[in-house]
């Protein structure tokens, strides 16, 4: 799933997360639930450089979509983030 540009991976939480029934506390808690559900927060930089931030070993799914990264020449930075909380529920 990818936002607008601008639109940013909050307002992906704020559509993902109502439907599991998690209800985030804060901005934070929003990264936190969302991986949780193992989304992984791809960030790309000016320089080039892809991102990646993941709590769990990275589906088949999300390895073949970053392939296409590293294909068109993109440098991956992977950075691995403490396991989140347990979600809240409504």
């Amino acid at each position: 799933m990818q936002a607008q540009p601008g639109d940013g991976h909050i307002s992906i939480a704020k559509e993902i997360l109502p439907t599991t029934g998690i209800v985030p506390k804060d901005g934070a808690d929003h990264y936190d639930q969302m991986f949780r559900l193992k989304f992984i927060r791809i960030v790309e930089h000016d320089d080039g450089r892809v991102e990646v931030e993941h709590t769990s070993k990275l589906t088949t799914h999300q390895r073949r979509y970053l392939k296409a990264f590293t294909d068109a020449g993109r440098k991956l930075v992977y950075v691995s983030v403490s396991r989140p909380r347990k979600p809240h529920a409504l």
